[in-house]
């Protein structure tokens, strides 16, 4: 773990997770509502029978164009850094199939895919308005052995971490998307694929007593204390 990285590695942004979803006419607002997200860009494949639906949550005082303009996809395909997405595919008639389950990561023997995080000032008073509000817990900020940390549930089951965001930054937004979370067999492996062939830098790792995370990011290790994109655990 400890081999210095490549100086001459390639230049990437981490641009989107990709979720699969049952009806965006259900998940979209989902996550505008309750979490601040906007919809960028969408694109419509009639001929394939499936549509992507890209969606952010834009830094303060960004301005954004109207969605589904030609500034709009400009934009998609331009972000700034720090600034991921998430694509929601839809399938063409999974609305109305009552025998479609999305597969969230989280379940034997499929347990690849974990979570999106998203970080807030307070967990305990995000989760609490949250589930007022309607939405489903895997956990709640008190429950499990890690405390002070909740798992949100979106419309199709998948998991949304909330974490605490760094005291001294002032971010005001209610939720900023920090992270995506994907479970690896090989960590010596997999951290030299991201880290060589996609050019993100390991900013934090933790050992656990029967689990270790890695926090990778594109940005430089010294600039990254509160925004981090991908752990792999």
């Amino acid at each position: 773990m400890s081999e210095s990285p490549p100086t001459d590695r390639p230049q990437f942004d981490w641009q989107q997770t990709m979720l699969r979803i049952k009806d965006p006419k259900i998940t979209i607002p989902f996550y505008e509502t309750h979490f601040g997200f906007r919809t960028i860009h969408t694109y419509h494949f009639e001929e394939w029978n499936f549509s992507l639906y890209f969606m952010a949550i834009f830094p303060e005082g960004m301005a954004y164009p109207e969605p589904n303009t030609k500034e709009s996809e400009q934009l998609l395909w331009n972000l700034p850094r720090g600034v991921a997405t998430l694509e929601l595919t839809h399938n063409h008639g999974t609305e109305t199939d009552e025998s479609f389950v999305a597969n969230n990561g989280n379940v034997e023997p499929y347990r690849g895919f974990g979570h999106i995080a998203v970080m807030t000032k307070d967990v305990y008073a995000a989760s609490a308005e949250l589930e007022a509000n309607g939405v489903l817990f895997k956990k709640r900020p008190d429950e499990g052995r890690m405390k002070g940390l909740a798992f949100a549930l979106d419309p199709d089951g998948y998991w949304i971490e909330i974490v605490r965001r760094d005291a001294e930054c002032d971010i005001a937004l209610p939720f900023t998307l920090a992270q995506t979370m994907i479970r690896v067999k090989d960590p010596e492996a997999s951290l030299k694929f991201y880290r060589d062939i996609l050019g993100m830098n390991l900013v934090r790792s933790s050992d656990m007593s029967d689990f270790s995370l890695y926090f990778l990011s594109h940005a430089p290790p010294d600039s990254v204390d509160r925004m981090v994109y991908e752990p792999v655990i």
